[in-house]
């Protein structure tokens, strides 16, 4: 990804500051997909299962497996979240937290 930063000197401070603005636009991604995520699988209902709601979010989107990893846990741990609040959403998905 940064082997533009091999050609051209960056300062250490310059480097820093790139790679934090990296990190936060791919949190952002991250963060953006799960909550489409999300989404999706509300408006599915009971149509597809957990696994498959994922598999079809990563496909259509043509998801990296890194990012859909980082996405898949991000949403496993909201689902857990509302679980433990009682959350009518997380009902539909309470035999994944056994």
């Amino acid at each position: 990804m940064f082997n533009w930063l091999r050609r051209r000197r960056l300062s250490a401070e310059a480097r820093r500051k790139l790679l934090l603005l990296s990190a936060r636009a791919e949190e952002a991604l991250i963060e953006t997909h799960a909550n489409n995520l999300l989404d999706l699988l509300q408006t599915l209902g009971e149509e597809v299962d957990l696994d498959r709601g994922i598999e079809l979010y990563a496909e259509m989107v043509s998801l990296d497996e890194s990012i859909a990893n980082s996405v898949t846990n991000r949403v496993l741990t909201r689902l857990e979240s509302l679980q433990e609040r009682g959350g009518r959403e997380a009902r539909r998905f309470k035999h994944i937290f056994r």
